[in-house]
C-alpha cells in the first residue's frame, strides 16, 4: 500500500502532536463512562473470589464443629459401631458348619463331621484364625458335633459351648478331643435369649421353646425337632440358621415369629430334606438366598425335589456348598456382599 509523505509524518508524530480537533476528541472520550461489559467481568471476579472465600470458611466451620462436639463424620458404610460383620457357610460335604465374624472374634454355628474336619479347619483359617468366642452345637448329631474330636490346641477357642438344655452334654464332651474335654463350659440356650457377642450384632435364639418337658434322652427325630435356630442381626443386615428342624418346629417357630423371621440370607433346614419344607416359614423369612449344605452324592437324597421347587417358588436365589464350596457374605449393616 502506498502512503504520502505527508500522511507518513502525521503517523510517526501521532505520539506528541495533537491538532486542535484531536485534544477535543480526547477530552470527549476521557468524559464517557467505562463499558458495561468491563464493569460486569469486574463484578464476576470480585463475587468469584468471594465465593471461593465463603466455600473454605464453611468447611473449615464444619471441621472444627465435628471435632468439638465429637460428631463421627465417616462414611457410615465402613466405619462407626458394629463395623463389618461376615457369615460364611463352610463346605464340610454332609454335615453343617458356620461362622460369624467380626474383627478378630468369631462364633460358630456347627463343626461338621470328623471326617470333614480339614475342610473346616482351612475355613477357620482363611478368616485369620479369629478367636472364636462361642461354638452353639444345635444338637448332638455327628454331622453337626463330630469336627470337635479333631480340635487341638491350636484353635484359637474359649471352650465355650452353647446347647439346648434338652441335649446330651455328657455326650458331646466325651466326643470331644482329649486337650479339650476337662476344659469346655456348657451354656444353656432357648428361645428369646440374645447372645451379645459382638458390637452391633444381636445373635437372637428363635427355637427351642423354654419350658417344656421332653422326654430324655432325645431320640434322632426329637434331636432334629428341637435342634437351635437363630436370627443373625447386623443393622439392616440378617442370616436365619435353622440347624435341621422339621416342619413342624418350622410351623410353630413361623406363626411364634412371623415378620421376625425376615432374613436376607437362608441356612436350609436340614441339608434340604423334604421333612423340613414349610410353605409359611419361608414366605416369613422371605430370603434372597437359600444356602444348601450337603455333600455332592449322598444316601439321603439331599437335596430334595420339594425342597428345590418349594424355595425356587418363594423367588429365592439357590446355593449350594457341594457347587459353590465355602460362601462368604459380608455385611456392611445395610447390605450382604458376596
Amino acid at each position: 500500500m502506498f502512503i504520502s509523505e505527508d500522511r507518513q509524518a502525521t503517523v510517526f508524530n501521532s505520539e506528541t502532536t495533537f491538532t486542535a480537533d484531536d485534544e477535543q476528541s480526547a477530552e470527549n472520550d476521557a468524559k464517557k463512562p467505562a463499558p458495561e461489559a468491563n464493569k460486569d467481568c469486574f463484578i464476576d471476579i470480585v463475587m468469584l473470589k468471594g465465593s471461593r472465600r465463603l466455600h473454605n470458611f464453611l468447611l473449615i466451620a464444619m471441621i472444627l464443629v465435628c471435632q468439638l462436639i465429637n460428631i463421627n463424620c465417616g462414611n457410615p458404610v465402613n466405619e462407626g459401631e458394629g463395623g463389618r460383620f461376615m457369615f460364611v457357610v463352610a463346605d464340610v460335604a454332609q454335615g453343617l458348619a458356620q461362622f460369624g465374624v467380626a474383627g478378630a472374634r468369631a462364633v460358630v454355628w456347627d463343626v461338621g463331621p470328623p471326617g470333614q474336619y480339614a475342610a473346616w479347619r482351612a475355613a477357620y483359617n482363611s478368616l485369620g484364625n479369629p478367636r472364636i468366642e462361642l461354638i452353639a452345637i444345635s444338637h448332638s448329631d455327628l454331622d453337626h458335633y463330630g469336627g470337635l474330636e479333631r480340635f487341638d490346641a491350636h484353635i484359637n477357642w474359649n471352650g465355650m459351648i452353647a446347647v439346648s438344655p434338652y441335649e446330651d452334654t455328657a455326650k458331646i464332651r466325651a466326643a470331644s478331643s482329649t486337650y479339650w474335654r476337662e476344659r469346655i463350659r456348657f451354656q444353656f440356650v432357648t428361645g428369646g435369649d440374645t447372645l451379645k457377642i459382638f458390637s452391633g450384632t444381636d445373635i437372637i435364639c428363635l427355637w427351642p421353646p423354654a419350658n417344656i418337658n421332653p422326654e430324655l434322652p432325645l431320640d434322632g427325630r426329637e434331636r432334629n425337632h428341637y435342634s437351635l435356630v437363630f436370627s443373625v442381626r447386623h443393622g439392616h443386615s440378617r442370616a436365619l440358621i435353622t440347624s435341621d428342624i422339621d416342619s413342624v418346629a418350622m410351623a410353630k417357630i413361623a406363626v411364634q415369629s412371623e415378620h421376625g423371621l425376615r432374613a436376607q440370607i437362608l441356612s436350609v433346614p436340614h441339608h434340604g430334606s423334604a421333612g423340613s419344607v414349610n410353605s409359611l416359614f419361608f414366605a416369613y423369612a422371605s430370603p434372597e438366598i437359600a444356602v444348601i449344605s450337603c455333600a455332592r452324592q449322598n444316601v439321603y437324597g439331599h437335596p430334595s425335589a420339594a425342597m428345590i421347587d418349594a424355595l425356587a417358588y418363594q423367588g429365592m436365589r439357590l446355593m449350594y456348598t457341594f457347587i459353590d464350596n465355602t460362601l462368604t457374605f459380608t455385611s456392611n449393616g445395610y447390605y450382604w456382599h458376596y
